[in-house]
């Protein structure tokens, strides 16, 4: 018994779509490895985009611990509320530590956003922490942990002014 031959067609079809593959990822792995050229302006909006993100996540972290240490909020939820505005601040940091800015002007004013969002994810981090504090968690000042929601605030207050500060600089 003998094996009928292959149709030439499929033989020449499966090389072909392995070739396209190969060109593809090819091309995929080269261009995500380019660095992205920006203009100034652009470099200026996108470092604001960031921090103008991460001020909006303390903004939330802050009015959350207010609501939870009043009663008007349940820790799950606040919790909840805060882990939202981490996702937020990984966003930003994404943004700001992937950005290749075009002068020294943008570059400074980066460095200057990742400071102030290195100082708004402790705020927001040991929100958290406080939050789950109150829900019954064993966390403490030995482990960090603010006790006194008005020193959270006060946190928060410090990394919104840090970001503030950054925006007006930029001309916000």
């Amino acid at each position: 018994m003998t094996t009928p031959p292959r149709p030439l067609a499929r033989t020449t079809a499966r090389p072909t779509a392995a070739l396209v593959c190969l060109l593809l990822a090819t091309t995929a792995a080269l261009t995500s490895c380019t660095a992205s050229r920006q203009e100034p302006g652009q470099a200026v909006a996108a470092v604001t985009d960031a921090v103008e993100l991460a001020d909006s996540a303390v903004a939330t972290t802050t009015l959350t611990v207010v609501l939870l240490d009043g009663g008007d909020l349940v820790a799950p939820v606040a919790d909840t509320a805060i882990s939202d505005q981490i996702g937020e601040l990984s966003d930003a940091s994404s943004a700001l530590t992937t950005l290749v800015p075009p002068d020294d002007a943008s570059s400074a004013l980066r460095v200057q956003g990742l400071a102030a969002l290195a100082t708004a994810v402790d705020a927001v981090v040991s929100a958290r922490a406080w939050v789950a504090s109150t829900a019954g968690g064993n966390l403490g000042p030995d482990g960090g942990v603010p006790t006194d929601p008005r020193d959270v605030v006060d946190a928060l207050g410090e990394a919104a002014d840090q970001l503030d500060a950054v925006l007006a600089e930029a001309g916000r």
